[in-house]
């Protein structure tokens, strides 16, 4: 193991010594016709650079790119990003509108206001706080950068694990406008466009829309044999907040509407104001998930033996607190819950709640950029965003009420971030200051085991964040460049818990009095009161750059990254003290060579890293929730590759590899009792992944062409929980995507594709629940086709 990343660093000079030979060899065959690649010009540093000069380990996609692949949102990019994995949907939540994002093994997969994202989500600058509505519609893109590693010093929230940033197509001075539709398997029907308008001489705008829609591909199904006292004895603990779900029977659908306006106003050469809106709005089916087997623990194990007729106090009736009137359950009418609700189709489940997602997500930001002089620029960045969301799922996957996700989310953030900087000859230089509020209330409505545990869990969350970072770049030489950063952050947290159990269970269960934060109401589990947490973190980056020639540049760095700590909210028995878990920190060793040779008519890229994670939050399962734990330390190391060869003119292949060895080195007693141990695999961090693509283009008569694109990914076994749970390993697998276009005078387009080719039946997401006694998982979708037709104007 400790080899590993001193191998890594020699694979990395064998590459820079490997480019250096072959230059000048290749340069020869560039003569002979073929062309160069086109430059990629990135924001990662907050100016323009050329990707090959940027000391960053980055995968940048094009809006091109991303048309030739058919890709529609931003959960697609991984196949074909390194080390990079990404779900649009995360455990429990049953929403297909949740990113879950993991960059170099560093990430989170709980959806919660109460945890901060391993992964920064930027739009245009801006922060997106969480993860509920990450799943984003690539609607005008310009371009997608995915930057791996801690970016403290650079961006305005510290992102510890990387940041995956989406910058949208600015206003241009020409009109134009484009129109595109496209159906497909399963009653798609999208229909996407765009109008480019100049104003006046000095402003222009623009406005995009999209709509997409589709069925879903796991159906529900009525379980034969469910007795009347299945469906007739148990009142809801919502007060009808979840009866506004989508609820049909196709799960894993698609209803979303998306509009953007941009407005660029130029009043002089030296200023430039952009104002941007954007409105998501999606009304989908719960995410497609089908039980996978029932356990017989925990709370169906109760329930079973309450339904057998066993003299239990929690068994003769069920008090709703906040309903009133108490509930006569009839347990042995009841069916017990067990493999019989187990389907012979895995894209099949006799779920029938209420279960699914209404979100709707809005916001605004002011970018305003202004040159003070021929060397120093200042901007600033002013944002807000609002989302109010309420999704759940049938987790359970039965006609009974054993586990049953209800979820009322709704946030707001605003954000402010300037930045001075300095670009002279010799030295460029960026200063920053960034505040970030945001509030949000976090409803948990949950009832369980047919009314034996009911959860309703009003949250208030309180966050704040400050932060000051610089980072500057000095040329010693031509050739020879250093650069060195630093961030201050301060986290200021607030909380209020009000999760309650309406059934009393736990008293039922002979908890004493003394054991609850109010012994006069034994439903309340959270200690009452305001609960408040300061965090600060000083984080520093730094590192030396060297061309090796004009088209070799090399690199090694060293980056810290800092992600706050939290309180767990999902509790299952009365605490007396707040239950919190403390900040994780990452500090980073990155060695890299990006090269073109052959004309430019090849790129070769590679990098190697090494990282101390440490203080880990782990979400694992104690007692009947998902609740976090700091597990101890670990160690990351692996190697990233990306190939581009322009064959021809007409003809070009691309490849990518990761590899990464993610170990734990530590780990204290909390995570050995939650069953995770040093053996144990990280959580969605395959340990190889690579792809490759081919894309050809062929010339007809006049402005005429025809363009074809296939690609290939394939990933290592993933682990879809800390616990490694057996029926949740994703054994390695690899799909296929083929693409096809006519394109006529610059005007009109008509293609089609199949997406997932080998239809290659694979799950991305899962959850084992002990605490009630099932597992699930959940499906990432089949083989599919679509036709395109689009017209520019």
């Amino acid at each position: 193991m400790k080899s590993l990343f001193k191998t890594s660093v020699r694979c990395a000079l064998l590459g820079t010594a490997c480019a250096a030979i072959v230059a000048p060899a290749c340069a020869q065959d560039a003569d002979q016709g073929a062309s160069g690649l086109s430059e990629i010009v990135v924001t990662a540093r907050k100016t323009s650079e050329n990707l090959q000069e940027v000391p960053i380990s980055i995968t940048a996609v094009s809006a091109e790119n991303l048309e030739q692949r058919g890709i529609t949102n931003v959960s697609q990019i991984a196949d074909f990003a390194p080390n990079v994995t990404l779900d649009g949907s995360a455990p429990i939540s049953g929403s297909s509108s949740a990113l879950v994002a993991y960059i170099r093994g560093i990430g989170q997969s709980d959806y919660a206001m109460n945890f901060e994202p391993g992964v920064g989500l930027y739009v245009d600058g801006v922060y997106i706080a969480r993860n509920v509505g990450g799943v984003m519609d690539l609607l005008d893109l310009d371009r997608i950068e995915i930057l791996k590693g801690p970016q403290g010093t650079l961006f305005g929230r510290n992102t510890i694990g990387g940041a995956i940033s989406l910058v949208t197509k600015r206003p241009s001075k020409d009109f134009g406008a484009r129109l595109e539709a496209t159906t497909g398997r399963y009653n798609r029907l999208d229909l996407r466009g765009s109008m480019n308008i100049p104003l006046a001489e000095t402003l222009f705008a623009s406005v995009s829309f999209s709509t997409k829609n589709r069925d879903g591909f796991v159906q529900r199904i009525p379980f034969p044999g469910v007795l009347p006292a299945d469906q007739a004895n148990f009142r809801s603990i919502d007060n009808g907040i979840l009866n506004g779900l989508p609820s049909g029977n196709d799960l894993g659908n698609e209803n979303s509407d998306t509009i953007r306006a941009n407005l660029l106003w130029e009043p002089g050469s030296d200023t430039e104001v952009r104002l941007i809106a954007d409105y998501t709005r999606t009304r989908e089916n719960a995410a497609p998930s089908t039980l996978v087997t029932t356990t017989g623990q925990g709370i169906s194990g109760l329930y079973n033996a309450c339904v057998a007729g066993a003299p239990l106090p929690v068994c003769g009736s069920i008090t709703n607190g906040l309903l009133g009137g108490q509930i006569n359950p009839q347990f042995t009418s009841r069916t017990p819950y067990d493999n019989r609700f187990v389907t012979p189709d895995r894209y099949t489940t006799y779920g029938n709640s209420i279960a699914g997602t209404k979100l709707d997500v809005w916001g605004i930001s002011l970018d305003v950029n202004h040159d003070l002089s021929d060397a120093f620029s200042l901007r600033s960045i002013t944002a807000y965003r609002k989302m109010t969301s309420i999704f759940g799922e049938d987790a359970d996957m039965s006609p009974l009420v054993i586990d049953h996700h209800g979820f009322q989310l709704n946030q707001d953030q605003f954000s402010q971030e300037l930045q001075l900087t300095y670009d002279s000859d010799n030295f460029k230089w960026l200063a920053g200051l960034y505040y970030f509020n945001e509030a949000g209330e976090n409803n948990d409505l949950v009832p369980l085991g047919g009314g034996l545990f009911q959860v309703f869990g009003p949250n208030d969350i309180r966050n704040k964040s400050y932060a000051a970072f610089t980072e500057g770049t000095f040329n010693f030489t031509e050739r020879l460049s250093a650069n060195f950063g630093v961030r201050y952050t301060a986290e200021r947290k607030r909380f209020v818990g009000g999760q309650r159990d309406l059934n009393d269970l736990s008293f039922k269960l002979g908890v004493p009095l003394a054991a609850f934060p109010v012994p006069s109401d034994t439903t309340i589990l959270f200690p009452p009161g305001v609960n408040r947490q300061s965090f600060n973190d000083v984080s520093i980056r730094g590192g030396v750059q060297y061309k090796l020639t004009d088209d070799i540049f090399t690199y090694v760095s060293y980056s810290e990254g800092f992600k706050a700590g939290g309180w767990d909210t999902r509790l299952t028995g009365p605490e007396l003290v707040a239950p919190s878990f403390q900040p994780e920190t990452a500090r980073s060793w990155e060695a890299g060579v990006k090269s073109e040779f052959a004309n430019r008519s090849v790129r070769f890229n590679i990098a190697a890293f090494s990282t101390d994670y440490r203080n880990l939050q782990l979400v694992v399962q104690r007692g009947i929730s998902p609740l976090t734990t700091n597990a101890g330390s670990s160690k990351i190391r692996g190697v990233e590759v990306d190939l581009a060869w322009a064959v021809t003119p007409s003809f070009q292949l691309s490849a990518s590899y990761g590899y990464i060895d993610a170990k734990y080195t530590r780990l204290d007693a909390r995570a050995n009792a939650a069953g995770i141990f040093l053996t144990n695999q990280f959580v969605n961090t395959p340990e190889n992944t690579f792809s490759l693509a081919a894309d050809y283009r062929l010339e007809l008569s006049g402005t005429s062409f025809m363009a074809f694109h296939l690609d290939y990914s394939w990933r290592d076994d993933t682990f879809n929980d800390a616990v490694n749970t057996p029926q949740l390993v994703q054994e390695d697998y690899g799909i296929a995507n083929a693409t096809v276009r006519y394109s006529h005078d610059d005007r009109w387009y008509l293609g089609g594709g199949v997406t997932n080719l080998l239809d290659k039946r694979y799950i991305v997401s899962g959850f084992n629940q002990p605490g009630v006694g099932f597992i699930y998982e959940t499906h990432a979708r089949p083989r599919e086709w679509y036709l395109q037709i689009g017209y520019n104007f």
